[in-house]
């Protein structure tokens, strides 16, 4: 079966054509606004981490560079976790669209952060960067992903 072609039949281009085809303008600043809502989306996520997990390390009386037991081990990672992903669902949410970028770069600061404490301290004991690394930075990532699917 034949299926016209909406327009083949006229000679001359119809001067409304060329609005099918445009897309609508971003209003003025929005690509700014944008940019700031996620630097301050990123900066409040990794803030919430790295306060929190300073005040873990004070109020504990725990020494990060020192060798740790099993059981602080474990209750700074579940800490950390929790904390990073609530810091990356908190970032996150000043930018939904970009909830993954936000996220990344929130997890990126944790690394890198637990990469050069690492780098720093070279003969001490890094259980608190391996769980930085390994769990927390993860778990940022993750936390935005839930943030960018939940509405």
């Amino acid at each position: 079966m034949f299926t016209p072609i909406i327009g083949a039949s006229r000679r001359k281009p119809n001067p409304h054509d060329r609005f099918d085809d445009m897309r609508p303008e971003a209003a003025p600043g929005t690509l700014l606004k944008t940019i700031a809502m996620c630097a301050v989306g990123w900066l409040t996520g990794y803030l919430i981490s790295l306060v929190s997990s300073i005040l873990f390390f004070l109020i504990g009386h725990i020494h990060p560079h020192q060798p740790a037991s099993t059981g602080v081990m474990w209750t700074t990672a579940i800490y950390g976790v929790v904390f990073a992903v609530l810091g990356a669902i908190v970032g996150a949410s000043f930018s939904r669209k970009n909830a993954i970028g936000i996220g990344a770069a929130i997890a990126l600061t944790i690394g890198v952060v637990a990469m050069w404490s690492w780098y720093e301290s070279p003969n001490d004991s890094h259980w608190s960067q391996v769980i930085a690394i390994f769990l927390m930075a993860p778990a940022a990532q993750f936390g935005a992903l839930a943030r960018r699917s939940t509405d």
